[in-house]
């Protein structure tokens, strides 16, 4: 299961006029929004170092110009960071901060990012309740800042929730719910269109899932959404191991842990190797393992692995 975090990038329209160059303070806005578009590269890429800095970067400037909403984004894009770090403390902390200055400035967009964050936090931790509270507050600011593409997001996080709580109900109602709010936001289309994979996999369709699976995998791959992307080639795997198709199985699971490699994600990568050694073995494929075992953590390496 992929547990999507969200950045919040200060796409905000200069402050120019007649085709004019912004003013002065448009002009440190405009900066500020170019460097948080470069963490967001850099963490597509999987360098969180230099994504970090460039969303620090972001995050002074913000400061230094009382450029509120910009502090609250760069503040939440940290939090994504850490979360991604395993640093969960740190992410809390950062995630708060952001709410607390989003709420103060009225951004409810902000707000429900924020707390959809705070969810994924939660549910990472096993708290499946808390998340849920959360989930059903961000839901509301949503509403309230009449943002279809954020009620969308948070419906499919919620359907996400509920797939894992075993509630399938709820989740194809909370999706059916979304549908109409993503249809003209292609970032929604992946996070979305898993989500209905991992229902149909959870109804016992696998072929239903992986066309699901599928269509993520293509929106996300609009987006090079390279996260997004592994977890749609892990839930094709998963699909196709459900049909009996080995070989493709092993396939998607081995792209998907090119990408986790590239991304350097050890915890992901053990995941996926996981899956790669319960296809080879329960297919009978007699594949050569040791390649990808030598990309392993070391700690989570085979005994055998020399």
């Amino acid at each position: 299961m992929c547990l999507r975090v969200y950045c919040l990038l200060c796409l905000l329209a200069m402050t120019a006029s007649c085709g004019g160059r912004p003013d002065p303070y448009g002009q440190q806005v405009n900066k500020a929004t170019d460097l948080a578009l470069l963490g967001e590269e850099r963490l597509s890429q999987g360098d969180l170092k230099r994504a970090t800095r460039a969303f620090e970067q972001a995050l002074d400037l913000s400061r230094g110009i009382d450029y509120a909403l910009g502090v609250a984004q760069q503040l939440n894009n940290l939090g994504a960071i850490a979360l991604e770090r395993g640093d969960l403390d740190q992410a809390r902390e950062l995630f708060r901060q952001a709410l607390r200055l989003n709420r103060e400035i009225g951004s409810g967009g902000g707000v429900s990012i924020n707390l959809a964050n705070l969810a994924t936090l939660a549910q990472k931790q096993g708290q499946t309740s808390q998340a849920g509270e959360f989930l059903q507050e961000a839901l509301d600011n949503a509403v309230q800042a009449n943002s279809p593409g954020a009620r969308a997001r948070i419906l499919c996080q919620m359907a996400g929730l509920a797939r894992d709580q075993g509630d399938l109900a709820t989740a194809q109602s909370r999706l059916h719910e979304a549908q109409p709010l993503m249809q003209s936001a292609t970032a929604l289309q992946g996070p979305c269109r898993y989500q209905w994979g991992r229902l149909s996999l959870a109804q016992g369709d696998p072929a239903t899932a992986a066309g699901h699976f599928e269509a993520a995998l293509a929106a996300d791959r609009q987006l090079l959404a390279r996260g997004g992307m592994a977890a749609d080639l892990m839930g094709l795997g998963e699909a196709q191991a459900a049909l009996g198709d080995w070989d493709r199985a092993f396939s998607f699971y081995a792209r998907a842990f090119d990408i986790y490699t590239a991304l350097k994600q050890p915890s992901r990568l053990t995941e996926c190797f996981a899956q790669l050694s319960r296809v080879n073995t329960q297919g009978g494929l007699g594949y050569d393992l040791k390649p990808f075992a030598a990309r392993l953590p070391q700690a989570a390496r085979p005994f055998s692995t020399p």
